[in-house]
C-alpha cells in the first residue's frame, strides 16, 4: 500500500482489529484501544470517524462499505489521482443488494484501482452463510463476476 491509498471498513462490528491496525500506524496511543466501547472514549463498538482519526468512513450498517469505497475509487479516476481503495468486507453482508448494486457500478466503470477483500468466515448474525444464504458460487473462482473489480 501506498500512503495515499485508501481503506474503508465495510464490516464496523469488527472495529477492535481496525483499532488495533490505526494504533499500530501511529494514529492514537495503541494502548488506548483498551477504553473499547467506554462511554466518550471514541473507541466505539462501530468505527465512527468524527471520534478518531485515521477512519475514513463511519460503518456500520453491513453492505455500505463497498459503495463508498467504489465513490472513492471513481473519485480518483475523475481527478486523475493515482491511488488505489481497498474495502474490507465480510461474507454475510454479501447478501446486501447494495453490494451487488455497487459491483455492478464498478464493472461499469471499469475501476481498476479498487479492491474488496471478503472474510471469509462462513458466519453472519443470524448463523452460517451457507444456511442464511448461499454464496459461495459468487465466491467461487470460475465465477464471471470474481476478479472483475
Amino acid at each position: 500500500m501506498a500512503p495515499e491509498d485508501r481503506v474503508f471498513w465495510s464490516t464496523g462490528h469488527k472495529a477492535p482489529a481496525l483499532y488495533a491496525a490505526l494504533g499500530l500506524a501511529g494514529y492514537f496511543n495503541p494502548d488506548d484501544s483498551v477504553k473499547l466501547r467506554r462511554l466518550n472514549s471514541g473507541f466505539e463498538g462501530h468505527p465512527n470517524r468524527f471520534k478518531l482519526p485515521g477512519i475514513e468512513a463511519s460503518s456500520g450498517s453491513l453492505g455500505q462499505g463497498l459503495g463508498i469505497a467504489i465513490g472513492s475509487a471513481l473519485n480518483a479516476k475523475l481527478e486523475d489521482k493515482n491511488y488505489r481503495v481497498y474495502c474490507i468486507m465480510g461474507d454475510g453482508e454479501m447478501d446486501e443488494g447494495s453490494v451487488w448494486e455497487a459491483a455492478m457500478s464498478a464493472s461499469h466503470y471499469r475501476l481498476d484501482n479498487i479492491c474488496a477483500i471478503i472474510d471469509r468466515n462462513n458466519l453472519q448474525i443470524d448463523g452460517l452463510t451457507s444456511e442464511v444464504m448461499e454464496i459461495e458460487p459468487w465466491i467461487r473462482s470460475g465465477n464471471p463476476l470474481a476478479g472483475k473489480f
